[in-house]
């Protein structure tokens, strides 16, 4: 059978698991924290793949990769400090984050930011600012569609439609709880790829010659991409150290943006941290090896592809049998669903959770019909948002890696001085943070949109999110030391200890 016949035969296997799974993820949803949150209902591992799956989003298997084929190896710069910004800011914040959430029964990360600082405003700013992930979700369904029009022949459209309506499903069903153990099997297929992939390219699988072959394919297409080149020169990305060093700062804040932060309150347990931790280092390290395939895709397929970013279903198809490929096929779709499907509940609570039940409903005494209310407008929200998102990415951008950063440069930006300084800084107060959201926020703005006369726009996402960050993080400080600390009664209030109670769940007091 052709690449395509066995692609339809393994895709519908595959969606009838993940269908399947968000019916156990309904089962388990009996309230709106249960679709918000999945409140500590997973040991490490499991949560672990989660993670790892939804930070390794369609570009990483898509994306990352195109960059890889058409700039060569200095791109590479980007999957090695991308995980150690995200998984740095992590070990920085997801203690405090557990901890906040499963003592003050917190739903999104806006709302820990709120909490934190004792202020509406920055848990209903942080909330707005959120809405700019509409961005990040187009570029899954974009990723997606390719995947879809590449490996099963069906129009860019219709797999538009076809991944909506999968994620639409089983989200509406189970909402945290379907994304969580959806994300879980995917991860450990996309990692069985990454680690595949990773062989593949060092033992210069579909090339004779070997690397050095692969060195020289890339070179004859791009001289500035062979392996002995750091940096190339002029570019807005790979240009030099300094620009690598921007990309690592903006990063730091990426792992608690909403829809990888909300996990944490997933762990069963606080005590299970390290663990949890360790794991998703080790996992995130592995999954941007997916590069490689770029670089090994550029020797392996004659001509040049129309759409870099479809490279890695293109080598599939050029490299394995017809079974193989589309096996591989699965395995992309898995990463784009697995940051897809968080990115959209994280997106229904904004509606659900920050602007309903803490805004319009928060002196509502009757709070059960609040909480019905609430899970309603989450399930109503993920198809709404779903439907923004076709609409939006009916005409597909040029670059996944890049226009994701839209969104989440303005987020990273905003969040870094309230959740990356506050986390670690007891002394951080509600002065500074407001000070460094509204600076971090208006600095990108400022810098990726030209918006200073005389000044050129900054077209590369990294440096404008990297040096907002800079910026935000050094007003926090300063705005801190020069305003009076908040009350210590309630830092002690916020920084308490953790105790394990009779149910087993990790609450702080």
């Amino acid at each position: 059978m052709s690449v395509i016949a066995w692609s339809w035969i393994l895709m519908v296997f595959f969606i009838g698991l993940m269908l399947y799974l968000g019916y156990a993820g309904m089962k388990k949803t009996k309230n709106a924290d249960d679709f918000a949150t999945a409140r500590s209902s997973y040991g490490p591992i499991a949560l672990g793949l989660a993670v790892c799956a939804t930070t390794a989003s369609g570009s990483t298997f898509m994306g990352i990769p195109g960059t890889a084929y058409t700039s060569g190896f200095p791109s590479l710069w980007y999957p090695m400090i991308y995980p150690i910004g995200i998984y740095g800011g992590m070990l920085l914040t997801a203690k405090m984050v557990k901890q906040m959430g499963d003592k003050f029964s917190n739903r999104t990360i806006p709302e820990i930011v709120g909490e934190r600082f004792n202020s509406e405003f920055l848990r209903v700013g942080l909330a707005l600012l959120s809405l700019l992930l509409i961005f990040y979700i187009v570029s899954q369904l974009v990723a997606a569609a390719l995947m879809f029009q590449t490996m099963m022949g069906l129009s860019y459209q219709a797999g538009l439609w076809l991944t909506a309506i999968v994620l639409g499903i089983y989200l509406v069903l189970g909402g945290s709880h379907s994304d969580i153990l959806t994300d879980a099997v995917q991860g450990f297929l996309m990692l069985i790829i990454a680690v595949m992939i990773t062989v593949m390219f060092f033992t210069g699988f579909g090339v004779d010659g070997g690397v050095s072959a692969i060195n020289d394919a890339i070179t004859a297409k791009n001289p500035q991409g062979g392996w002995d080149t750091l940096f190339i020169e002029g570019h807005n990305t790979y240009g030099s150290a300094w620009l690598v060093f921007l990309i690592l700062i903006a990063h730091i804040p990426f792992g608690v943006l909403p829809h990888i932060g909300n996990k944490f309150f997933a762990l069963k347990n606080g005590k299970q941290m390290k663990v949890f931790l360790s794991f998703c280092i080790v996992g995130g390290a592995l999954l941007p090896m997916m590069a490689l395939g770029g670089l090994l895709g550029a020797a392996v397929i004659p001509g040049t592809l129309e759409s870099a970013d479809a490279v890695i279903p293109a080598l599939f198809v050029e490299v394995f049998p017809p079974f193989a490929a589309a096996l591989m096929a699965v395995v992309v779709l898995s990463a784009i669903l697995s940051t897809g499907d968080g990115l959209v509940v994280s997106f229904s609570q904004i509606f659900a959770n920050d602007l309903y039940r803490k805004t319009i409903a928060k002196n509502n005494p009757d709070k059960e019909k609040v909480e019905r209310n609430s899970l309603i407008i989450g399930r109503v929200s993920v198809v709404a948002c779903l439907v923004l998102g076709i609409i939006l990415a009916y005409n597909p951008p040029q670059s996944l890696a890049m226009f994701l950063w839209i969104g989440v440069g303005g987020m990273v930006s905003g969040l870094a001085g309230p959740l990356a300084i506050g986390a670690l800084w007891k002394r951080a107060n509600k002065e500074g943070a407001i000070t460094s959201f509204c600076v971090g926020v208006i600095s990108y703005a400022v810098l990726y949109m030209g918006w200073i006369p005389g000044l050129e726009a900054i077209t590369n996402p990294f440096a404008a999110s990297g040096y907002s960050i800079l910026v935000a993080s050094a007003v926090m400080v300063v705005v801190t030391l020069l305003t009076k600390p908040m009350s210590q009664e309630f830092i002690d209030n916020i920084y308490g200890s953790e105790v394990i109670v009779p149910d087993s769940k990790t609450i702080s007091q």
